[in-house]
């Protein structure tokens, strides 16, 4: 899976439509990206800017995206309080000049053995409860598109399905049409088998080739990596024994490097198959660490480097919010750059990030970086290479200079501080 291009507009902190494209032109190859006809692909996108930016949101216009797509809604869900709530399915702008906007977010993809592209639109409404379009477009396309319940497809795909069927197919409000379709759950039995007659069975794969480490999912699930740390955990418990040997051997060896002294994680089974233990064994230790006991770095990779290691294996996305939170800057580029090293990223994996580290601009091309800024519309990204930037000037010194936007002013802020004092 490879993604070109994003957009969103009325979404969290952003406002006006912003638009993120992920491509250049050029036939050659380029270090950090991966050629496509007559198009590059980044395979490395870092984004800049100073707290409350937008870079979270940014990359949550990914997350959103994918998970409207694959993930039938429940029209309530129960809170922690155990009362009955209507479900959100995302959060829009609340200034009130957008009030009555819809939500509308867009996302351009590269799929499957044959390179197919998708094109995918999703609009919401009624503040965030209710899908009130879809479009999905396969190589310029139109394979299907909603207008509130009533769904449509496309000429080529009505003779496919016969207009009988075609003509009477309707959409959840909640759901996407597209996430109805390719639940293996759903009884669909009455299309015909309709994902695979229209030809996009293939997308029911893009779960396994995703990635997510946001912020937004740390704290809806759990903060200190408990959620990472717990789904790994899982992950490995249910593996068969190979698996488990080679994932757990992973982690350790990566970990080891990390932490010297390390030994192993020792992750079992309860007695009763409801619980597990999980440890941290430790040379010349005379007892194990509990797993919250370890630095918040080693939990980091603990977390997430299996899944990481994973995508870069087979190809896919991963979205990585704040990548400066828990590692050393040199660990930081290390992790980053393996989609760089064409080597270890031997199928084209994509890596989305933020960061607050100056000296990832090292790792990108102007084209790569972006920087993000809070203004009266609501979030801007621009690029390093929107500026008169060559590719080899100090981008961190330029940056730092706040010539590029995108950083805080400290020099107020000490003054608030001070007159606090």
């Amino acid at each position: 899976m490879l993604i070109t291009r994003i957009k969103a507009s009325n979404f969290y902190g952003i406002k006006d439509p912003i638009e993120v494209d992920f491509t250049e032109g050029g036939e050659k190859e380029k270090i950090g990206y991966v050629k496509k006809k007559k198009e590059r692909i980044s395979l490395i996108s870092g984004f800049y800017g100073s707290n409350a930016s937008g870079k979270s949101t940014v990359l949550n216009v990914i997350d959103t995206v994918i998970r409207i797509m694959l993930i039938k809604q429940q029209d309530y869900v129960i809170n922690p309080n155990g009362i009955k709530e209507e479900t959100v399915i995302t959060s829009p702008n609340y200034s009130t000049d957008v009030k009555d906007k819809p939500t509308v977010l867009e996302m351009d993809f590269i799929f499957g053995d044959d390179d197919n592209k998708y094109h995918y639109l999703v609009s919401i409404v009624n503040e965030g409860k209710e899908i009130s379009e879809e479009i999905l477009y396969k190589n310029s396309k139109k394979i299907f598109s909603r207008n509130d319940h009533k769904v449509s497809f496309g000429e080529h795909i009505v003779n496919k399905i016969t207009e009988v069927v075609a003509g009477n197919i309707v959409a959840p409000k909640k759901s996407s049409f597209l996430s109805v379709l390719l639940d293996e759950s759903s009884d669909i039995a009455v299309f015909s088998n309709l994902k695979t007659g229209i030809g996009i069975s293939e997308l029911k794969e893009i779960n396994n080739k995703v990635c997510f480490i946001t912020d937004k999912r740390s704290v809806q699930m759990g903060q200190n990596n408990i959620n990472g740390l717990i789904a790994f955990a899982i992950s490995y418990l249910n593996d068969t024994k190979t698996t488990q040997d080679e994932k757990l051997g992973a982690v350790n060896s990566v970990v080891k490097y990390f932490e010297p002294s390390f030994e192993s994680l020792i992750i079992k089974k309860g007695t009763d198959n409801s619980s597990f233990s999980y440890e941290a064994k430790y040379i010349n230790f005379y007892k194990n660490l509990g797993i919250m006991e370890l630095s918040a770095g080693t939990r980091e990779l603990v977390a997430y480097i299996s899944d990481i290691l994973k995508i870069i294996k087979n190809g896919g996305i991963v979205v990585y919010d704040e990548t400066s939170k828990f590692y050393h800057p040199d660990m930081e580029i290390a992790i980053l750059n393996l989609f760089k090293d064409k080597e270890i990223n031997q199928h084209n994996a994509q890596i989305f990030f933020s960061s607050h580290n100056h000296e990832t601009f090292d790792l990108l091309q102007n084209n790569q970086a972006h920087i993000l800024e809070k203004k009266d519309n609501g979030i801007n990204v621009s690029k390093v290479s929107d500026y008169d930037i060559r590719e080899r000037d100090n981008v961190k010194r330029v940056y730092r200079l706040g010539s590029l936007g995108g950083i805080p002013d400290t020099i107020d802020f000490n003054r608030i501080i001070n007159n606090l004092l």
